[in-house]
C-alpha cells in the first residue's frame, strides 16, 4: 500500500473511534431555575397522549386556586387570593362603583383614586396577575363562586405592549384570551391591592 494510504486510513479509523465510542450530547447551559414557581392549576385530569408533560401529570398542589371573601353579603366585599395574597374587588361594577367600560389611562386613575373597603392603595393590576385568576375546566374562565360581580367581558391591565406603548393588554374573562389594544378602546376595569 502506498504510504498516504495507510496515513489516511489511520486517520479515518481514529475519527471514526471517536465518533461511535463517545456518545454526542448537548452541553447543559441552562439558566433557568422554576424552584418555587407556581402556575394556575388547569384542572386537566385526562391525558390526551403518552407523552409525559401535559396538564395531567402534575399535581395540583399549591397552584390549584384558593379564595376567601370577606364582607360577601354587603358592600366592601373584597376576594382575596390565599395563595398570593393579592387582594381583589368582589364586584367592581356595582359595590365598588367602576361600572361602564372606560379607556385604559381612565381605569389606571379610577383604580389609583378608589377608596374601597377602607383601603386607598388600588391599583390597575398587572397581566399576570389578571391571568392568574383564570381557570381553564371550565366553560367561563372566572370563578363566580368567588368574582360573582366579573362578567365575560374583556379587563384592562396596567401592563402596556412592548412593541406599542399606546396599546396595554386586556385579559377577557370569557374566553381566557389575552391581546394588546389601542389605550383609547374602552374595556372593563377591576381593582387590586397588594403584591409588588
Amino acid at each position: 500500500m502506498k504510504p498516504y494510504l495507510d496515513h489516511f486510513l489511520i486517520f479515518v479509523l481514529c475519527i471514526l473511534f471517536v465518533f461511535l465510542a463517545v456518545p454526542l450530547r448537548a452541553a447543559d447551559i441552562s439558566t433557568h431555575s422554576f424552584s418555587g414557581c407556581t402556575f394556575p392549576d388547569t384542572a386537566q385530569s385526562a391525558g390526551y397522549t403518552a407523552t409525559f408533560g401535559e396538564d395531567s401529570d402534575y399535581s395540583s398542589g399549591v397552584s390549584t386556586p384558593s379564595y376567601t371573601i370577606y364582607n360577601p353579603a354587603g358592600i366592601s366585599s373584597v376576594t382575596v387570593d390565599n395563595r398570593t395574597g393579592l387582594m381583589w374587588l368582589t364586584n367592581p361594577n356595582t359595590d365598588a362603583g367602576l361600572g361602564a367600560s372606560k379607556t385604559w389611562g381612565n381605569a389606571v386613575t379610577a383604580c389609583l383614586n378608589l377608596n374601597y373597603a377602607g383601603y386607598t392603595d388600588w391599583r390597575l393590576p398587572n397581566a399576570k396577575e389578571l391571568l392568574s385568576l383564570l381557570v381553564y375546566s371550565q366553560a367561563e374562565v372566572i370563578d363566580h363562586r368567588y368574582f360573582p360581580g366579573l362578567g365575560s367581558n374583556g379587563y384592562w391591565a396596567s401592563t402596556t405592549c412592548a412593541a406599542a406603548t399606546s396599546e396595554a393588554w386586556v385579559v377577557s374573562f370569557g374566553s381566557g384570551i389575552a391581546g394588546h389594544y389601542g389605550n383609547t378602546v374602552s374595556y372593563y376595569t377591576t381593582c387590586v391591592r397588594g403584591g409588588p
